[in-house]
């Protein structure tokens, strides 16, 4: 379906950058890869061509490169590239300080195995070069679990090198901490080695050899590979280099149920696929993704197959009763459904959608944070409206323990009257207004509550409001107002610009579709580590996802007041 338009396809004509393998050319041959590239390899060649420059010692033009990535960077994990390369650069310069920070901001959770290795090898080095010794060991042992085997002995090797110089309370304090055991190994080993008696450190390996019989540091005095190479890689989005995350392994299938043929194929399906695509292309992790038409079968047959082909996860479907059909199956696998249905999961489902409740929750909390007390919903009188205001009255009850009041409207032409309708009946004033409805539909109420007296000081709007470019015209009548979305959908990008060129019938909503597909694969990818601990978080297109104690799964968006840059 997607040859000669995905952005995740392969092109013969050119070639496939590989962004943090080891350079090999001049930056000439890198600029001249930059200017014969297809849009889609830009970014990674770009990455290459900074990098080439930094090794040549011109920075100036490293910066000049990287500026240009941040101007078309869209996703969370451009970003990252941007301040990765950045910190690298500074580091050439040996600004450590300024590398130290940029790496210290970077989600490591979110990068691919290729970046991974490249990340940790050099804020061990950075981190060596200002004197953290410990955590520059501690970055080491990370480097060994993000390489493959072969290069393993030379990041363990580095990891205790720093240690020999590390405070011991701070490699006490790491040791108490680790979650693996085979770090805890290499820690422990490491204090032993500290100790200034011999006698000690016999007794204490005799101890040690009885607790890890088969740790990896008794390799370490064995030769090296035939080459004797010691640099660390910093390593590829090759199919045998790297870490793939807990859960997901090299080889593993993703089943996806999706409607790709028929009524929703252009305005949900193709999205959603794209979106997955470019996650899939974005991760590098060699994993089979496996595609069900679900409006060409039945659901039934195909979770058979998927189950027959040894899939370790499901993400869709997308349509309501699709949901319930698969999940009346009890699903012995995660699933990240796309709606809801009526049906209820069990604990291997978790619910990544568009849902108007999403926006109503995330409307509730901003509001919270700006120390509003009593607001009221402005929503059109169907049952979209109904819905989103009984989402937010919920919210608000669980919240603070009070109703909100709603305001119904018909139509454009009859909302002064509304307006004054519910300006009358107001038992006090209101200190904000959520509105559902259209950038115009949201300007107009503002303009008519003025003339009836019914002005808050302080207005919201969410995604209805927002086609999803922002230079639209309709965003300057609600300038000023506080606007919630997807957190790509609050900028403009080459990239977006290049994704709504492609789809048939782009908008708003067929973009945050290609944000939740691009989302619902790395968080396949991360299920197993956010099941295991709430703290973690994918900072996707969609918003930060996370999974509660309760292990429900939450998707907070960004807020912008409209028009605040310009």
């Amino acid at each position: 379906m997607f040859t000669g338009c995905s952005l995740t396809e392969g092109h013969n004509a050119y070639l496939e950058p590989q962004p943090f393998s080891k350079l090999t050319e001049t930056s000439e041959w890198y600029e001249d890869q930059l200017s014969a590239s297809v849009p889609e390899y830009n970014f990674d060649w770009q990455i290459l061509l900074a990098r080439a420059y930094s090794a040549e010692g011109d920075t100036n033009r490293a910066f000049e490169v990287i500026r240009q990535m941040r101007e078309n960077a869209i996703t969370p994990l451009h970003g990252n590239y941007a301040d990765l390369i950045e910190a690298q650069v500074r580091s050439g310069t040996g600004n450590y300080s300024q590398a130290l920070s940029l790496l210290n901001s970077i989600d490591a959770m979110n990068l691919p195995e290729g970046a991974l290795a490249y990340y940790y090898a050099l804020k061990g080095k950075v981190l060596n070069r200002a004197g953290n010794y410990a955590a520059a060991g501690e970055c080491y042992l990370n480097l060994a679990h993000a390489v493959k085997a072969s290069d393993k002995k030379t990041a363990w090797k580095k990891a205790l090198q720093e240690y020999r110089q590390a405070d011991n309370k701070e490699i006490l304090a790491q040791f108490k901490s680790s979650q693996s055991n085979e770090d805890r190994g290499f820690l422990e080993y490491a204090l032993i080695q500290k100790s200034p008696s011999e006698a000690a450190r016999s007794r204490l390996m005799s101890r040690f050899t009885a607790k890890y019989p088969n740790h990896p540091v008794f390799t370490l005095n064995a030769p090296d590979a035939e080459d004797g190479r010691e640099a660390i890689p910093a390593g590829g989005p090759d199919s045998s280099q790297g870490a793939v995350p807990a859960g997901i392994t090299r080889g593993d299938t993703i089943a996806v149920f999706l409607p790709l043929t028929g009524r929703y194929s252009a305005l949900i399906g193709q999205p959603v696929r794209m979106g997955i695509e470019n996650a899939f292309r974005d991760r590098g992790i060699a994993v089979n993704l496996k595609f069900y038409d679900t409006a060409a079968g039945s659901v039934s047959d195909f979770y058979a197959d998927a189950m027959a082909s040894g899939a370790k996860a499901i993400i869709g479907p997308i349509i309501k009763n699709e949901v319930d059909e698969l999940l009346s199956f009890n699903p012995q696998v995660p699933v990240i459904a796309l709606n809801e249905g009526q049906r209820q999961g069990g604990r291997n489902v978790l619910y990544l959608t568009l849902a108007p409740e999403v926006d109503a929750k995330n409307a509730v909390q901003e509001m919270g944070r700006d120390a509003v007390s009593n607001p009221v919903i402005i929503a059109p009188h169907n049952d979209k409206g109904s819905r989103i205001s009984k989402a937010f009255n919920d919210y608000w009850m669980q919240s603070y323990n009070q109703n909100t009041s709603v305001c119904y409207f018909t139509d454009v032409n009859s909302l002064e009257n509304t307006l004054q309708s519910c300006a009358s009946n107001a038992p006090e004033s209101f200190d904000a207004a959520y509105i559902y409805g259209t950038a115009n539909e949201a300007s107009i109420i503002r303009e008519y509550s003025k003339n009836v007296g019914f002005t808050m000081p302080k207005y919201y709007v969410g995604s209805r409001s927002n086609s999803g470019v922002m230079n639209n015209s309709a965003l300057m009548g609600i300038k000023g107002m506080k606007l919630g979305d997807q957190p790509w959908l609050l900028e403009n990008s080459s990239i977006k610009e290049q994704i709504i060129s492609i789809l048939p019938k782009a908008n708003g909503d067929t973009l945050r579709c290609f944000a939740v597909g691009y989302d619902s694969f790395n968080l396949a990818l991360h299920l197993d580590k956010m099941l295991n601990n709430p703290e973690e978080v994918v900072r996707g297109l969609s918003g930060d996802i996370s999974i509660n104690h309760q292990g429900r799964l939450e998707r907070n968006i960004s807020w912008i007041t409209v028009g605040e840059n310009d």
